[in-house]
């Protein structure tokens, strides 16, 4: 199911996705030498806070699907569902980047999107509060990220925020850098845990 107001774009479902400037050139027109490509990215909103993600790092934007939530999941996995036969753990971005209290079990909104990424190979699910769409950047917009918003050190830039309505920047995430070594370990411990678990119930069946 695609949620209301989702297109696809790239093979991916963006919302409202940015023109770029490039689309607008009137046919006929001379043209100069060819600038460089505007880097592309995602912007969305979690806690408040305007983030972005490379759009190469982004493999699609997905409703919220229904969850299983287990009480043995570290603190920022709001849960797992099943995609194309894998288990995807959904990350909580908030909790991930310390923008939101600790503590844990809270609903999602029903319309909550996900943004689906490959993490050490494997498919991985970010919760966040809001996609605004992929922009392209000009390599003139970006700028040295504010020391005082390294989101756990994920922090590769900023850009003017042109997107989501409110002043500011918006922050450019380094995807590499979600996780710390000792994060990805855990993951990978309990995303292997919850496949051992379902295949119990998938023999069974």
């Amino acid at each position: 199911m695609v949620p209301v107001g989702f297109q696809t774009i790239d093979g991916r479902m963006s919302p409202h996705p940015t023109q770029s400037p490039t689309q607008s050139t009137s046919p006929g027109t001379s043209h100069g030498p060819s600038a460089p490509s505007p880097f592309r990215c995602v912007v969305f909103s979690v806690a408040g806070q305007a983030l972005a993600l490379p759009v190469e790092a982004v493999r699609r934007f997905l409703p919220l699907p229904r969850l299983d939530r287990l009480p043995t999941a570290p603190q920022p996995v709001e849960g797992v569902f099943r995609y194309h036969g894998e288990i995807v753990p959904v990350l909580r971005l908030g909790v991930l980047l310390d923008l939101a209290e600790g503590g844990g079990g809270g609903e999602s909104g029903l319309y909550a999107p996900l943004i689906l990424i490959t993490w050490q190979g494997r498919p991985t699910a970010l919760l966040v509060d809001q996609v605004h769409g992929d922009v392209a950047l000009p390599a003139e917009d970006r700028v040295a990220s504010d020391p005082s918003l390294s989101f756990n050190g994920c922090a590769a830039g900023a850009f003017p925020d042109r997107v989501t309505g409110r002043a500011g920047t918006v922050t450019l995430l380094d995807p590499d850098r979600l996780l710390s070594e000792a994060e990805g370990r855990l993951l990978d411990a309990f995303r292997a845990a919850e496949e051992r678990r379902l295949a119990r119930w998938d023999g069974a069946a």
